[in-house]
């Protein structure tokens, strides 16, 4: 697998994206021999192919929003956020540092989000709000729950 991937690296880049990808897949296809695989590289081809990856069909990321006693907000992404609120809470090996001993928690908005990638720039996105940017969020939030 590693020869093809030096091959393919060093293959002169045509001048469109997909004509060079299906270039290099059937580059791939001719040299793999056994049936296994052949199947490991198809399950490799990215969405761009039309193929997703099994584990963005699987996992729905969520971004949540978390206040400690002392009122500071943290934020963070998990695909189960009733699990990672326990983790927080109960303060296992596997909570953030930064909730540890800052409790007791409170659960203040989450959302959906879809990829793992999304929930990454979303999570990034709102790190980067103002502490009132936050809260009129996690507000609108409730408003809309209520209607």
């Amino acid at each position: 697998m590693t020869d093809l991937v030096i091959e393919a690296a060093n293959s002169t880049p045509s001048a469109s994206p997909k004509k060079g990808a299906s270039q290099t897949q059937a580059v791939n296809k001719a040299q793999l021999s056994s049936k296994s695989e052949a199947l490991g590289a198809e399950q490799a081809v990215t969405s761009e192919q039309g193929v997703t990856s099994e584990r963005e069909q699987v996992s729905i990321w969520y971004l949540y929003l978390i206040r400690c006693a002392n009122g500071h907000l943290y934020t963070g992404i998990t695909t189960d956020v009733a699990r990672r609120f326990n983790e927080h809470q109960s303060s296992s090996p596997k909570a953030a540092k930064y909730l540890r001993g800052k409790g007791p928690l409170t659960l203040m908005y989450q959302e959906v989000i879809g990829s793992h990638g999304d929930a990454l720039r979303r999570e990034i996105a709102v790190k980067k709000l103002s502490r009132s940017q936050k809260l009129a969020l996690i507000e609108s939030a409730v408003e809309h729950s209520a209607q």
